[in-house]
């Protein structure tokens, strides 16, 4: 009797031991996921600075503009939701149906209620 409740409670252990080891195992793959989508995030900021910086460079030899100029528009863009805080606002806009006038989720490209197309959003609305 003994030597079946010691056998139970050292199944029970190694239980609880590969549970551990595979919580840790599963841990460890989305730390590595995470690093990867890190990795890839910051490719992808490295590239959007040199497609600024480009265009910003085309702007500037071919209409004349200046870093000011770029400055004031930049503050002028921070400051529409009241706060100099380097965010751009998000609009509290909710798109409507041009057809049935209820919301429109705004990745959706019809209106869930009625099926008509959803209007074209603006390129920067957020």
């Amino acid at each position: 009797m003994i030597t079946g409740l010691f056998v139970a409670g050292a199944a029970q252990q190694m239980v609880r031991s590969n549970q551990a080891q595979l919580a840790g195992e599963l841990a460890s793959r989305a730390a590595a996921n995470v690093r990867i989508q890190n990795e890839y995030l910051q490719f992808d900021v490295e590239k959007l600075f040199m497609i600024t910086e480009a265009l910003w460079t085309i702007l500037k030899e071919q209409h004349g503009y200046t870093d000011e100029h770029l400055v004031q528009m930049i503050q002028h863009i921070d400051l529409r939701d009241g706060k100099l805080d380097g965010k751009v606002a998000k609009s509290a806009e909710r798109p409507t149906c041009p057809q049935c006038g209820r919301t429109i989720i705004r990745k959706q490209p019809r209106c869930l209620y009625c099926g008509a197309d959803a209007p074209q959003q603006q390129p920067f609305k957020r």
